[in-house]
């Protein structure tokens, strides 16, 4: 099959080259597609059509996927929306985007009717739609590759979610990159169980399936044990996660080799070194870590084939340019680390009406070539591809000096007893910044005996000068650590114990 402009067009090419091929769960390819249709019949009966945004604040089910694809079929805007949210965020998402209606579940209607005035559809009945043979079938939209398909609001810990417009082209970018890098074929079965409100869940697990003509079993949400079992018996060839969910299987999946799956991905947080090697260690299988955005899906991998180093995130996709430059002036820094630049057609058009944020994202250089601004500081090496070091936000400089929370985090993760960490900068009179750690651990952690190991491998400017323990680090939905919390929790509390919960 040749590249396909749109998912929808995927999903049409697929339907018809395969029809009795299964696409989600026990849902073939044709019914898959009817359903879709049918319920983007039923949309524009409701005036969601044309540009019309149709938000869905739901967790993962079949009804998701086919609000998902009827909204796409009937020229809406997506608006994929974090199931998690409650009031202030999910106002504020749904205000931003003006969606003229919201799909909701049995679990998530009580938040959204308490909260919107939009009309809310059900996804059962939404689904009942689907499964109606004497239901009329929509033409589809065909819309242009530039035309907007989704937006996805960031999931990221710094600032208001803002909304990133993906475009049709850029959704369809996204599929062939992963499905190209990744060997995906009409053969695989992906087990996903990351949200579809999420671009790793929705533009590389979901999407990448229907343009590889594979098939996905999907999961409301991830359970280890299921996980595991599932994987142990050969149901599925790939698995996507999040850094937290390799770290569960290794506490609960036993030593039962995965032999049946080719493909482990990680990306949405970093992967901790020492996670990958004891994942190796016991399974036999080697992470896959992939580095990507709300605002561009991915842009760097590590290699399909041949040696892939904990820590780093390998190479662009294909179609896909990463540069370094210094986040002052946007000079070339070729050595040493920088600010990550992409460009490319997975890159998203903006953010919805802001203009502002859209131009501070955004530089052109002297070629014309667009570049998308990360945020991210790395480094790479010809061999190992790119590492990413963190945040240009969350860099420390301390007395001069610029600490990566991320390499001492690594660091500390290798030792026992530490189940996670966060490191952020505390304010310092003397040094400007001072290293903090936040550790995840039991009471067996002796921390004079930490500080001592960090010591022989770390530079003594980047040992944290606080030890802090606690419960549980705040993160997002996709397993980010939430750092502004915890700096805001030292600024807001002076104590050296940490904050709790």
């Amino acid at each position: 099959m040749g590249p396909a402009m749109t998912i929808p067009e995927a999903l049409d090419r697929r339907a018809a080259a395969a029809p009795e091929a299964l696409a989600l769960d026990d849902v073939s390819y044709a019914e898959l597609r009817a359903g879709a249709l049918r319920v983007a019949a039923q949309l524009r009966r409701r005036g969601i059509a044309d540009g019309e945004r149709l938000a869905l604040y739901a967790e993962n089910s079949r009804a998701f996927v086919y609000a998902y694809l009827g909204g796409l079929y009937a020229g809406a805007i997506v608006v994929p929306t974090n199931v998690l949210y409650r009031e202030a965020d999910l106002a504020r998402v749904i205000d931003d985007s003006d969606a003229r209606a919201v799909a909701v579940s049995q679990q998530s209607r009580t938040v959204a009717a308490a909260t919107l005035t939009r009309e809310l559809l059900d996804l059962d009945e939404l689904r009942g739609w689907a499964a109606d043979s004497n239901l009329p079938l929509a033409l589809p939209a065909n819309p242009r590759p530039e035309d907007l398909a989704i937006l996805i609001y960031t999931s990221g810990t710094t600032g208001r979610a803002k909304g990133a417009m993906l475009t049709h082209g850029n959704l369809a970018a996204i599929a062939e990159q992963v499905t190209t890098a990744w060997h995906w074929t009409s053969r695989d079965v992906l087990l996903l169980t990351l949200p579809l409100f999420h671009v790793h869940g929705l533009g590389a697990g979901l999407n990448g399936t229907l343009f590889s003509g594979a098939r996905v079993l999907l999961r409301e949400r991830f359970d280890a044990v299921e996980v595991a079992a599932t994987l142990a018996k050969g149901e599925a060839s790939m698995f996507f996660g999040v850094p937290t969910m390799y770290v569960r299987l290794l506490e609960n999946a036993g030593a039962v080799p995965f032999e049946h799956v080719r493909l482990f991905v990680s990306g949405s947080a970093a992967l901790p070194a020492s996670v990958h090697e004891a994942f190796a260690r016991r399974f036999g299988a080697s992470i896959l870590e992939r580095y990507g955005s709300t605002e561009f899906g991915f842009a760097l991998t590590n290699r399909y084939r041949g040696p892939r180093y904990a820590g780093t995130v390998g190479f662009p996709f294909p179609g896909v340019e990463v540069a370094l430059r210094a986040p002052e002036d946007g000079s070339p820094v070729p050595s040493n680390v920088g600010e990550i630049l992409v460009s490319g057609p997975n890159v998203c058009a903006g953010y919805w009406r802001n203009d502002e944020a859209t131009a501070a994202a955004f530089i052109v250089d002297a070629g014309g070539k667009r570049w998308y601004r990360s945020g991210d500081l790395g480094w790479f090496d010809p061999e190992r591809g790119y590492t990413i070091a963190g945040r240009i936000k969350e860099l420390i400089i301390s007395g001069g000096f610029n600490i990566y929370p991320l390499e001492v985090e690594d660091e500390l993760l290798r030792l026992p007893g530490v189940r996670a960490c966060a490191v952020v900068g505390k304010p310092d009179a003397a040094r400007g910044e001072i290293p903090v750690a936040f550790i995840e651990s039991g009471p067996e952690l002796d921390e004079q005996m930490l500080l001592e190991v960090l010591r022989a491998r770390l530079a003594s400017f980047k040992v944290p000068k606080e030890i802090h323990r606690i419960d549980a680090l705040p993160r997002n939905a996709m397993g980010k650590v939430d750092k502004p919390r915890l700096r805001a929790a030292l600024s807001a509390t002076g104590r050296t114990d940490g904050p709790q919960g």
